[in-house]
């Protein structure tokens, strides 16, 4: 639903590097990595190294930065990945179809607690704004390709129990 175009953050990204090809943390995407997965109330989910360069983009999903970004950016554009699509039981995102804008919000209290950089709202949530405001006519963005990747958390965890013995 939302997370293809969470994911396409960086086709569109305002401070992508100009020229050349992509580069990625290839210690994290190599196939002998094995990421953190934690016990949350919302069931399994994957941890992002502790890098700028990589978010959580998804319960099973690692959204992997190109590492020709300035740290601070890179920072900046994997808080907007991760707050888009790491549920929290206690919060929802709103957001506004007419300004085309989007924000974390507390459940029991309506408390703003992050709101999103509106460049990237207007990608993240294109497809549901673009649903509700049609005449805005956002550009919707295709999947994000070797950007993703996923894992399987059973596989992981089994082969984790595995080698406690």
């Amino acid at each position: 639903m939302l997370l293809p175009l969470l994911l396409t953050t960086m086709l569109l990204n305002p401070f992508r590097p100009a020229g050349g090809t992509p580069t990625f943390q290839e210690e994290y995407r190599n196939s002998s990595y094995v990421p953190d997965v934690i016990e949350t109330t919302l069931g399994r989910q994957i941890v992002a190294p502790d890098t700028p360069y990589v978010a959580v983009a998804g319960r099973n999903q690692l959204y992997f930065l190109d590492t020709r970004l300035d740290p601070e950016t890179a920072e900046h554009i994997k808080q907007q990945i991760e707050k888009a699509s790491v549920s929290q039981p206690d919060e929802y995102i709103s957001i506004d179809e007419i300004e085309a804008t989007a924000e974390v919000k507390n459940r029991a209290t309506g408390e703003t607690t992050f709101v999103f950089d509106p460049t990237y709202a207007r990608i993240l949530f294109a497809r549901g704004i673009n649903r509700h405001n049609p005449d805005l006519k956002l550009p919707e963005y295709e999947d994000p390709g070797d950007w993703l990747v996923t894992y399987d958390l059973d596989d992981i965890m089994a082969r984790r129990g595995a080698g406690k013995g």
